[in-house]
């Protein structure tokens, strides 16, 4: 096992920050789509790093996503690039080539799928509640996903739900359509999520059984541990910048021993979250089962991104709160990030009962 970066993940990191350093957050602010900077990411063909070649990817695997999906979250970018991955991801892997030409799309970003697996409050999602009937070839869906990310900008959704046997079903869902209604949420870091709401709403099916939906689940779940990564370490380059700069009572604030041990406390959980993703996402790309992985990654991205970013928040005292300048963003990012993730005593709870059921 090595972690150590190949050519192909060096290469991929340094256009994917390039290109996201073009982006225009600074004027959206906020809130907003940044559709040139999405165009570009589409020229590039970074979307499709982990497809098959046959649909225009790149033939790599999960670990060269999450390359993209951390430098998104080191930049902040205002795309919804990291659900993106993980859509295409579960729609290539369960269909081949049935859908190539929505993932051909997807990949010059010329259409926009994302996932809506995660169920409310303490919802299981290996268990969905939303129903699907039978009708013809396709399914019939009834229910509500709530806080989808980028429903609303999306073409399709990938949707887990529940046959009338309680068979877990992943279906294939385009958006707007009949039976389809999106209402708007605010989420803290204003990127746009919208609660589904599904009365005999069409879809294909993807993929049926317990096993299908958990591999989309486990795609779905490292992905976003690896944007909590890339948060956390923007938000520990912020505060280790400002404490080597900020002088108080005549030296620089890192001078001061209790304020190096916070910068090494946060130094240490970012290192925690990227090696317990990066074991995640190495066995899944090697074939191995991954759940215990991932929920301990999880356990790590959902903790960790919210200690980091609080306590960058507190070591730039006045600054940290000042919407003016910079860090807010990061700090509403990690905190989507690890309620996305379900938060760290989830993580816990689900490692628990792995490890119970061996």
């Amino acid at each position: 096992m090595d972690f150590t970066p190949t050519e192909e993940q060096t290469e991929i990191a340094g256009l994917a920050a390039r290109l996201l350093a073009t982006g225009t957050a600074a004027e959206l602010g906020l809130t907003g789509f940044d559709e040139a900077l999405w165009a570009r990411l589409g020229e590039s063909g970074l979307l499709g790093m982990a497809l098959p070649e046959e649909v225009d990817g790149g033939g790599l695997g999960l670990a060269e996503a999450c390359v993209v999906a951390e430098e998104t979250g080191r930049a902040a970018g205002r795309v919804p690039a990291v659900h993106v991955l993980a859509a295409l991801q579960t729609i290539a892997a369960t269909t081949g080539d049935r859908h190539a030409g929505l993932l051909r799309s997807a990949v010059a970003a010329e259409a926009i799928v994302v996932p809506a697996l995660a169920e409310s409050g303490v919802g299981d999602p290996l268990a969905p509640s939303v129903r699907a009937v039978a009708d013809g070839d396709g399914w019939l869906l009834s229910g509500a996903r709530l806080a989808v990310p980028w429903a609303r900008e999306a073409s399709h959704l990938v949707v887990s739900a529940r046959a009338a046997d309680d068979t877990p079903l992943l279906l294939l869902l385009a958006v707007p359509g009949t039976g389809i209604v999106l209402e708007d949420e605010l989420v803290s870091s204003q990127e746009p999520h919208a609660t589904v709401l599904l009365d005999g709403a069409a879809a294909v099916e993807l993929a049926r059984g317990a096993e299908a939906l958990e591999a989309a689940l486990v795609r779905t779940t490292l992905l976003q541990c690896a944007h909590a990564v890339g948060v956390a370490e923007q938000a520990l380059s912020l505060a280790a910048h400002h404490v080597s700069t900020r002088e108080q009572f005549g030296k620089p604030l890192a001078a001061f021993q209790a304020v190096t041990c916070r910068v090494a406390d946060m130094w240490i959980d970012v290192e925690a979250m990227r090696l317990t993703m990066q074991q995640a996402v190495w066995r899944i790309d090697e074939g191995l089962p991954a759940g215990e992985q991932t929920a301990i990654a999880a356990f790590w991205a959902a903790d960790g991104v919210q200690r980091v970013t609080s306590s960058a928040v507190h070591l730039h005292g006045g600054l940290g709160v000042d919407v003016s300048f910079p860090l807010h963003r990061w700090f509403l990012a990690g905190k989507v990030d690890e309620l996305g993730l379900g938060g760290a005593l989830r993580s816990l709870e689900r490692l628990g009962d792995l490890i119970a059921a061996r």
